[in-house]
């Protein structure tokens, strides 16, 4: 199964990973806005359970009727996840899935990631969309409740002056080249990890650097070195499937993840980068510069390292190595 679900929501079609986020301010704008996928789950055939307030429970009966299951007693915290696998497991049998829309509270924040679980069985399709108040919520929650959902899912999503965007932007989203940071790489590379090690998969990662490139903001600029950083992640990002992940690490310095990958596909992967880059223009001709090249350092999983950061080691091992032999090309650390 894809760990990714599409939800069409204002005739716009967002890819958005089984358990997703949505902040809100008022009920009507909560019960308005989840109406459509509560519709769209139905369609699909999929269960749809509401756990919330007995008002909206009531209004979410209201409208949707037999179509709706909603659950108005209050669900602790430590109870959430058991019982949710206990919804899931006594699924009938006409349905393809099951919709959860959680009322959420601060208190549920440190079991959510328990439902990394889930998105290792194959068997499973599940959507939860965790629900939170924003009126009763201090800052410091609110970031952390942020840091534990990959993506924010909110009625203006795709509008850039949305505070909730911008904010969602500043924890995951390098500023300069948009593409993700290394807090959410290392945080990936955690969970594909443990994913990895319980179904016995193989990954791969790879650390990119930029050969001279000091030389290049010495002797042009500052603008046109950020030019290149911007113009290489662009590079990287058309190079990967969908399910890698690819973040600047820092500096001039890329990582890029590759779930149920072995270090052989790596190479191969790495080659083709090596020569989009070579091929790519980078000033479009309007300095006379050397061509920019880059040097790859790849490491895998099971047989280099088994945790986070000794798997991010050897890669910078093997990127070591590739620097001293003069750069240009990928090898691995072994």
């Amino acid at each position: 199964m894809s760990r990714y679900i599409k939800i069409g929501h204002e005739g716009i079609e967002l890819e958005l990973p089984v358990h997703a986020l949505y902040l809100y301010r008022d009920n009507e704008q909560l019960l308005n806005n989840i109406a459509s996928l509560i519709t769209e789950g139905n369609v699909r055939k999929e269960k749809c359970v509401f756990v919330g307030s007995a008002s909206d429970c009531k209004q979410l009966k209201k409208k949707f009727k037999k179509n709706i299951t909603t659950v108005s007693k209050k669900i602790p915290a430590p109870e959430f996840i058991p019982w949710l696998k206990r919804q899931y497991d006594k699924l009938p049998k006409q349905y393809n899935g099951l919709r959860v829309f959680l009322d959420s509270e601060t208190s549920y924040i440190e079991y959510e990631d328990i439902l990394d679980d889930f998105h290792t069985r194959p068997d499973l399709r599940l959507f939860l969309l965790c629900q939170y108040h924003i009126e009763t919520i201090a800052t410091d929650h609110l970031l952390n409740i942020l840091k534990i959902h990959p993506y924010v899912f909110i009625e203006h999503l795709l509008k850039p002056n949305c505070f909730y965007t911008r904010l969602k932007h500043r924890i995951w989203i390098d500023p300069l080249t948009g593409i993700f940071n290394r807090r959410y790489f290392e945080n990936q590379l955690s969970k594909e990890l443990q994913r990895a090690s319980r179904y016995e998969h193989t990954l791969s990662i790879m650390f990119i650097d930029i050969d001279q490139f000091k030389k290049v903001n010495d002797e042009y600029g500052h603008d046109k070195g950020d030019k290149v950083l911007v113009e290489l992640a662009g590079i990287l990002e058309r190079s990967i499937r969908s399910i890698d992940v690819v973040a600047r690490y820092g500096g001039d310095e890329f990582v890029i993840l590759l779930p149920e990958t072995k270090k052989a596909n790596a190479l191969r992967t790495g080659g083709r980068i090596l020569e989009h880059v070579q091929n790519f223009d980078f000033f479009k001709s309007d300095l006379k510069i050397h061509d920019i090249s880059i040097s790859i350092g790849v490491a895998g999983f099971p047989e280099d390292a088994g945790g986070t950061y000794e798997l991010i080691k050897k890669a910078d091992i093997a990127l070591v190595k590739v620097k001293k032999e003069g750069g240009g090309k990928v090898l691995t650390c072994g």
